[in-house]
């Protein structure tokens, strides 16, 4: 054979490696879905983020309440859902154009210290409503 082609093997090789790699099973974590709604003080609230925190170590899911205070969580923007397992939910709003969330630790930072705010996600999913209950009035702006 000629030097020309004692290239081709390996790039056959390198082809058929990539291609495989390419058409490997999916890469998707598996999800449960999750939703509800979410209210404070009794009545909800447009734009509350609601984030779950998987104990696994993968990204959170995250979902925002409409003018109902309904969500649904999602994990990517291909996939919905929150990651299988434990996790804990965490809460924030952002008034108007602020950048600080005006609802307190207890429901963010430090919501891994409310037992209400751990939560088991299954494949069959789960609906999570829960009511932040909040002193003062919520800062439109």
């Amino acid at each position: 054979m000629s030097k020309q082609h004692s290239w081709l093997p390996l790039s056959t090789a390198l082809i058929l490696i990539l291609s495989a790699v390419g058409c490997s099973s999916s890469t998707e974590i598996p999800t449960g879905a999750v939703s509800g709604t979410i209210t404070v003080n009794g009545s909800p609230v447009e734009g509350v983020i609601v984030t779950f925190v998987p104990d696994a170590a993968v990204r959170p899911s995250t979902g925002v309440t409409d003018t109902r205070g309904n969500y649904q969580a999602e994990f990517v923007s291909t996939q919905s859902g929150v990651a299988l397992g434990p996790c804990v939910v965490q809460f924030a709003l952002y008034p108007g154009k602020s950048e600080k969330n005006c609802l307190p630790a207890k429901f963010n930072t430090k919501a891994a210290d409310n037992p209400d705010l751990h939560l088991n996600v299954t494949e069959e999913g789960l609906a999570f409503d829960y009511d932040i209950v909040y002193d003062g009035v919520i800062p439109t702006k």
